[in-house]
C-alpha cells in the first residue's frame, strides 16, 4: 500500500483543484488569529455546518474552544449533537475530533477518538473525515507510516481535504525528507487558501530545505503576517526569516528578522542566539 503513496500523492497534486475556500472559515480564521475567539467561533460553526467534513473548518473551531479554556463546552454540545443524530457517521467522525482535542489534554481520551473515527469509516467507507482523523491519531502517535496511509486514502475520497494535505506533506518534508514533494502538496493549499498562514509557512520551509533561500523568504513573510501573535506558525515563521538571510550573509536583514521573532516570543533562547550570532557576524564571512 505505502510503495503507491508517492504516485497517489502527484496524481493530486496534478488534478488542478479549484478554490473550495469559505467566507465564513477565511474570516473565522481572521478572527482566530487576532485572537478574538468569540468572534471567530460563530462563524467557524458556520462553515462546519455547511461543510461537516470540513476537517480545517473543525480544527479552528476546536482550537478556539481550547484557547478560551473552555474544552469541556464544546465536546459536551458535539457529544449531545451525537447522540441525537445516532449512527449518524459524519457526526461520530465530528466526534472523534472533538475527542482528539481533549486527547491532547487527557492521553487517555486518544483512543475514544480512534475508536469514534473507526466506527465512522466502518458505518460510512467514503466519510473521508473520518480517515484524515485516524491519520491525526497516527500523525500524534509519530507512527508515520499508518497516518500516511490514512491521510492518503482521505484525499482519494476528497482531494480538497486541506488537514489531509497539510499533515502529508508535513511527513514527506519532516519525516521523509523529500521538500520536493512536499513544496507540491504545500503550494496546491495556498493556491487554494491563501488566508492559511500554515500552509505559507511550510511552502517557505519546503524552499528552505532546497536551498532556495530567497524564494523562501516571501512565504514566510506572508505567514508572519498572517499569524503576527505566533499562535500557529507565525513565530517559526519570522525565525526562519532569519535564517534564510543568514545563509544569504546578509546579517542586518536577519537581525531586523530575529529582533521581529523576538517580540514574539521574547522567552526564545534559539532567537536570542541568531540574534547575537547576527550581531557579530560580518558579510563574506
Amino acid at each position: 500500500m505505502f510503495k503507491r503513496v508517492l504516485f497517489a500523492t502527484a496524481t493530486l497534486v496534478a488534478l488542478g483543484l479549484p478554490s473550495w475556500a469559505q467566507p465564513d472559515l477565511e474570516q473565522g480564521m481572521v478572527s482566530f488569529y487576532q485572537e478574538k475567539f468569540d468572534d471567530a467561533i460563530p462563524l467557524l460553526d458556520k462553515a462546519v455546518r455547511q461543510d461537516p467534513q470540513n476537517t480545517l473548518a473543525m480544527a479552528y473551531l476546536l482550537h478556539s474552544y481550547y484557547r478560551k479554556r473552555d474544552i469541556t463546552t464544546i465536546v459536551n454540545k458535539i457529544e449531545q449533537e451525537a447522540v441525537a443524530k445516532g449512527s449518524d457517521p459524519i457526526a461520530q467522525a465530528q466526534l472523534g475530533m472533538a475527542y482528539f482535542l481533549k486527547g491532547l489534554v487527557m492521553p487517555n481520551v486518544m483512543e475514544e477518538s480512534l475508536t469514534e473515527f473507526k466506527n465512522a469509516a466502518k458505518d460510512d467507507s467514503k466519510c473521508s473525515l473520518a480517515y484524515t482523523g485516524m491519520g491525526m491519531v497516527y500523525f500524534q502517535k509519530r507512527m508515520m507510516p499508518r497516518a500516511k496511509g490514512y491521510f492518503v486514502r482521505a484525499l482519494r475520497i476528497n482531494p480538497h481535504d486541506v488537514m489531509a494535505l497539510d499533515r502529508l506533506g508535513n511527513i514527506l518534508l519532516v519525516d521523509d525528507k523529500k521538500p520536493d514533494e512536499a513544496l507540491q502538496l504545500y503550494q496546491r493549499i495556498v493556491e487554494e487558501l491563501p488566508t492559511y498562514p500554515d500552509g505559507h509557512y511550510f511552502v517557505g520551509s519546503a524552499l528552505y530545505d532546497l536551498k532556495r533561500y530567497e524564494e523562501a523568504v516571501g512565504p514566510l513573510m506572508k505567514c508572519r503576517d498572517l499569524d503576527p501573535k505566533g499562535i500557529t506558525q507565525g513565530f517559526d515563521a519570522a525565525a526562519l526569516i532569519g535564517d534564510c538571510y543568514m545563509k544569504m550573509n546578509r546579517f542586518a536583514e536577519a537581525i531586523t528578522a530575529f529582533e521581529a521573532a523576538k517580540k514574539m516570543k521574547p522567552e526564545s533562547q534559539y532567537v536570542q542566539v541568531r540574534l547575537e550570532k547576527a550581531r557579530t557576524s560580518k558579510p563574506n564571512s
